[in-house]
């Protein structure tokens, strides 16, 4: 979960079957009062940047470069750590468009004042060494359909559904996943509609699970796992693990 710059919060799902056709159909529907439609093709690839010893995401900063409609951009983004029912959506707060074969080494004293300024200059480093000692980490790969998704008192919204390639660059592993990213706006006012798209997912797309996640905490999870000896779980067992434990923490 994720909030953008144009004032839209993301919702990130992992589809756990190749049912994208589906998924339109139920929500069409469901939402009786709302309009969904395809909107076009779409294509984007983000780079995720760190030091070797990951500096930046322990603090909770993911800095990226993004390629979307033939523009390259330089984003950074705060991350919450917090428990999972208590996290907040991560917020960008630097975006800057670029030169598509520039990185952030080209840019330091730029990315670390703006990294500076998000956090009230908390930080005791040179920043600017920082950002020159980052290298890519994670790359990730979305071909998404996107339709939009307009309410009958004009809320308007839209739901990507992806595939989606997660690349360790540091090893060269690869994950494909199919997932769906729901945008709807960070305004009061639509509060309601909100709420229903969100509840008509989880009522009637049983395909799709819901992550408060970034994109980037998902590429960590994945690489992540693969580097523990701990026995796998299925998808259902890891989704009964996290209802159980979130029914245990409203009980504390």
């Amino acid at each position: 979960m994720e909030t953008t710059e144009n004032g839209m919060i993301k919702y990130h799902y992992d589809m756990l079957r190749d049912n994208f056709q589906n998924v339109i159909y139920k929500l069409d529907d469901e939402l009786t009062y709302y309009r969904i439609y395809f909107g076009k093709r779409v294509k984007s690839v983000e780079i995720i940047y760190d030091t070797p010893t990951n500096l930046l995401s322990n603090a909770g900063i993911v800095l990226s470069k993004e390629y979307r409609e033939g523009k390259s951009f330089f984003k950074v983004k705060k991350i919450s750590y917090l428990p999972t029912e208590l996290r907040k959506p991560s917020r960008k707060f630097y975006n800057a468009e670029c030169g598509g074969r520039e990185t952030p080494k080209d840019y330091p004293i730029q990315i670390a004042s703006a990294i500076n300024n998000a956090f009230s200059n908390i930080f005791t480093i040179d920043l600017v060494e920082v950002v020159k000692q980052t290298v890519p980490i994670f790359e990730i790969k979305i071909k998404a359909d996107l339709y939009k998704l307009i309410s009958g008192s004009g809320m308007k919204g839209a739901l990507a559904l992806e595939k989606i390639t997660y690349k360790d660059m540091q090893s060269g592993r690869r994950e494909k996943r199919l997932g769906a990213t729901l945008s709807l706006p960070d305004e009061q006012r639509f509060e309601k509609e909100s709420e229903e798209v969100l509840s008509a997912i989880e009522r009637k797309c049983k395909e799709l699970f819901l992550y408060k996640e970034s994109r980037f905490e998902i590429a960590q999870r994945i690489f992540r796992s693969k580097r523990t000896d701990k026995p796998k779980i299925s998808r259902k067992e890891l989704k009964m693990q996290l209802e159980s434990q979130s029914k245990q923490d409203s009980k504390d």
